[in-house]
């Protein structure tokens, strides 16, 4: 059990090495920086207001390579046309990201709608849509 987690963990930082390196030199021009800020809400909810007080709040960010769903053959149930397939390195944000979240990039301001991880836990697929 212990030598298949070490194997495991010696695939996925091969494959984050490889991947960053990509990033770095033969996917430059493809790979697009984004931000995330996002306000933490939690407490009492103030039913004059009708919201939870904000508690704090995240900002994290990271880069991948941004494409299209068009030629996959396995699409999102909630796939449109203009959705966008984004593909990232788990070890380059610091925050898992959440369903709902937007991400803000020179491209303009996508939300997240689902994410999905490759079986090594070194890639998150995000699927976005224009804001």
């Amino acid at each position: 059990m212990q030598c298949l987690k070490r194997v495991n963990v010696m695939i996925k930082n091969k494959i984050q090495s490889k991947v960053a390196k990509a990033f770095d030199t033969k996917l430059i021009d493809a790979v697009t920086e984004f931000t995330c800020s996002k306000q933490v809400k939690s407490g009492v909810f103030d039913y004059a207001t009708q919201t939870y007080p904000v508690i704090m709040a995240e900002v994290y960010s990271g880069r991948g390579v941004f494409g299209s769903y068009k030629k996959d053959l396995v699409k999102p149930l909630d796939y449109q046309i203009e959705d966008i397939k984004a593909t990232v390195l788990q070890n380059e944000i610091s925050q898992v990201p959440q369903i709902g979240d937007a991400w803000i990039t020179n491209k303009g301001q996508f939300k997240v709608l689902n994410i999905g991880a490759d079986p090594t836990s070194s890639i998150w697929v995000v699927q976005l849509r224009k804001v």
